[in-house]
């Protein structure tokens, strides 16, 4: 088993703090609402800061730790757990987003209850290890899927490029010995 874990540092300052300033954030919208001011602007306050609130502490998407062994995947926050075998695993979607560290990653028929996890792989022991991990899997497990479509035509392009450079530089020693052995037949002369 390999277990791959979130600075613990920066998850309490990132998830931890921003999940319960979110709560707090929550119930002061409610009362808001309650009062009835502004309805618009708290109903929005209530909607963003809920759905944070409930995917750290509820769907655990910001996973703390995420273990991985040869009979499947866990991901791990606030002492929740969800584990998957990976023969149940139908679906591996891995979403690499622009920063080239996080990864959005969706498992089967991915819910509000769990399927969704956000793994920030900078922030993780060994990251990268787990970044290409997760990358590789997805691939492994669909290899039908754009993905793995996209990868082998990324070999296939360079293995045809490597041809096309090994042509061209077969034509040019032919073409230098063609000059050799002209020179070589004016000498002779």
């Amino acid at each position: 088993m390999h277990t791959y874990e979130y600075d613990s540092n920066v998850y309490f300052r990132k998830i931890t703090v921003t999940a319960v300033f979110c709560t707090f954030i929550f119930f002061y919208s409610v009362f808001q609402l309650a009062t009835g001011e502004n309805p618009l602007l708290w109903v929005g306050a209530v909607v963003v800061s809920g759905y944070f609130v409930w995917e750290t502490f509820v769907s655990i998407a910001n996973p703390s730790k995420v273990e991985i062994d040869e009979k499947g995947i866990t991901f791990s926050a606030y002492r929740k757990s969800h584990h998957y075998d990976w023969a149940e695993i139908r679906k591996f979607r891995c979403k690499p987003l622009a920063s080239g560290t996080k990864m959005f990653v969706r498992i089967n028929e991915a819910g509000i209850f769990r399927g969704r996890y956000w793994v920030n792989c900078y922030y993780y022991s060994e990251g990268e290890k787990l970044f290409r991990f997760l990358f590789d899997k997805e691939v492994e497990i669909d290899p039908q899927g754009l993905k793995a479509k996209a990868i082998q035509g990324s070999i296939e392009s360079k293995k045809l490029k490597k041809q096309k450079v090994a042509r061209k530089q077969q034509a040019r020693a032919q073409k230098q010995l063609a000059r050799q052995i002209q020179k070589h037949a004016v000498k002779k002369r």
